[in-house]
């Protein structure tokens, strides 16, 4: 077996098993940190969200809203995360 070989069917396919989980997970987070489709950031988000909970009186409303899109942005990403991880069968 070659150098090319060798990494290419023994070394590649472990390296992306390990590697999987923890870039998925750090993926998730920078959804979560960085701004929302590159537009509404977190702050701006909830800010916003606290301007109209006070016009509105509907705190548990506004604030449910804005979880939920932070829901809708992440839970896709770290469902095709489970879904790779259980096709390399990664075992933690």
């Amino acid at each position: 077996m070659s150098r090319l070989e060798a990494l290419r069917h023994v070394v590649l396919p472990q390296a992306l098993r390990i590697a999987v989980a923890p870039t998925v997970g750090f993926s998730v987070q920078v959804v979560k940190g960085t701004a929302v489709t590159s537009i509404i950031g977190f702050t701006e988000l909830t800010k916003t969200g606290g301007m109209l909970a006070n016009a509105t009186f509907e705190p548990f409303m506004v604030y449910g809203f804005v979880a939920l899109g932070y829901f809708l942005l992440c839970y896709p990403l770290s469902l095709a995360a489970y879904r790779l991880e259980r096709r390399l069968n990664v075992t933690a």
